[in-house]
């Protein structure tokens, strides 16, 4: 992509719901469970905005089950870190971070996800290749169609896929934990033009690093992505804030 390329998103009105739909029943699970991972994959794929609000009875009608449930999940999530209660009203929202909190979970999220990184590369065969490269190649297309959806479902996809390969669930999941509070900043950094273009350059080299087995190349690949990303995120964060 060149220096004139524009940047993916400009991403004005946005509906956060609009990707949302009613719940898929799965047998064994409670309804409380399943709206509390759709609202999670939801926050870490960037659906939301930082500082939005969150309904509890939108959510319900979204996903069209009773308030119940929902009040569960969300009460989970609060205590991820992914909501927080904000104001005299007490409303649930989309934490917004400060630039302390930024910099201490970039650093957190490099020796982690270096880490899963380099204990996932032996254990990657051919077939989980082909979804990391889909994954891949999604988010190039994403960049031609200035998808921005589809670019963040397949980003988190994309390193995702890397980090579960080590099958370390504990591991696995304080990286969540952590793309929990960062996912919703992603679509606002998307809107600076180096963000992603330093990004896609970094998810490129893991890739290779992949491809040749070098553990070493692949930690760097994602601590300069998630490096590189930091500062665009705090500048981004700011920006929208203004506005």
């Amino acid at each position: 992509m060149d220096q004139s390329t524009p940047p993916l998103a400009k991403d004005g009105p946005h509906d956060s719901w609009a990707r949302l739909g009613p719940l898929a029943l799965q047998e064994g699970a409670t309804a409380q469970s399943l709206v509390y991972a759709t609202l999670r994959h939801a926050l870490i794929s960037g659906y939301f905005h930082p500082g939005e609000e969150i309904s509890l009875r939108k959510a319900a009608a979204v996903l069209e089950t009773s308030v119940t449930p929902v009040r569960e999940a969300l009460r989970r999530l609060e205590g991820d870190g992914g909501l927080e209660t904000f104001g005299g009203n007490r409303v649930l929202r989309v934490p917004i971070l400060t630039d302390a909190e930024l910099t201490e979970i970039r650093d957190i999220r490099v020796n982690l996800e270096g880490f899963a990184a380099a204990q996932a590369i032996n254990r990657i065969g051919s077939a989980q290749m082909r979804v990391i490269n889909n994954a891949f190649n999604l988010m190039t297309r994403a960049t031609e169609t200035r998808d921005v959806d589809m670019y963040l479902e397949n980003n988190w996809r994309f390193h995702s896929l890397i980090y579960r390969a080590a099958d370390r669930p504990i591991l696995m999941n304080q990286i969540e934990s952590l793309w929990l509070r960062v996912g919703p900043l992603i679509r606002i950094a998307l809107t600076e033009p180096l963000h992603f273009e330093h990004s896609m350059a970094s998810h490129s080299a893991a890739l290779q690093a992949l491809r040749v087995g070098d553990a070493d190349a692949l930690q760097l690949a994602i601590a300069s992505d998630i490096s590189g990303a930091a500062s665009d995120l705090c500048q981004a964060l700011r920006k929208w804030e203004a506005k």
